[in-house]
């Protein structure tokens, strides 16, 4: 353990960093696997269950736009020499872009379509990452 204790705290917490973003990447990334529901058509069909088919394409899509932000994310976290809280903002600002611009590029890419609010889907998100047992 004397050796846990020699780590710098910055390599400790930029290595727990990379390994979650990599989770990420890993979690986002097996729902695409054939015969598997991609996680962002699962969290869509909360609020639209009979999701068009279109609408099943581009949310397999944005699941892959995910898994590859959260592998770059990971990479950008690993760089020698950023300083951690720089890339830790990055890391989030990229998230926040990244989440609010899709929802106003989807309006845009599927017009007349009436898609749940960004509250709505933080929500819908949760009830898919925290089942209640009567929904599993």
């Amino acid at each position: 353990m004397e050796w846990l204790r020699a780590l710098d705290e910055a390599v400790v917490w930029r290595a727990a960093s990379t390994l979650m973003l990599l989770w990420l990447a890993v979690f986002f990334g097996r729902t695409l696997l054939p015969g598997r529901v991609p996680l962002i058509e699962r969290i869509a069909r909360v609020s639209e269950p009979d999701m068009a088919p279109a609408l099943c394409r581009y949310t397999r899509r944005l699941t892959a736009v995910w898994c590859v932000y959260f592998v770059v994310a990971a990479a950008l976290a690993m760089l020698p020499g950023q300083a951690f809280v720089r890339t830790g903002v990055l890391v989030w600002a990229g998230t926040a872009v990244l989440f609010v611009g899709e929802h106003w590029l989807r309006s845009r890419i599927f017009p007349g379509h009436a898609f749940p609010g960004l509250l709505q889907q933080l929500r819908d998100t949760w009830r898919v990452w925290h089942p209640r047992k009567a929904d599993s």
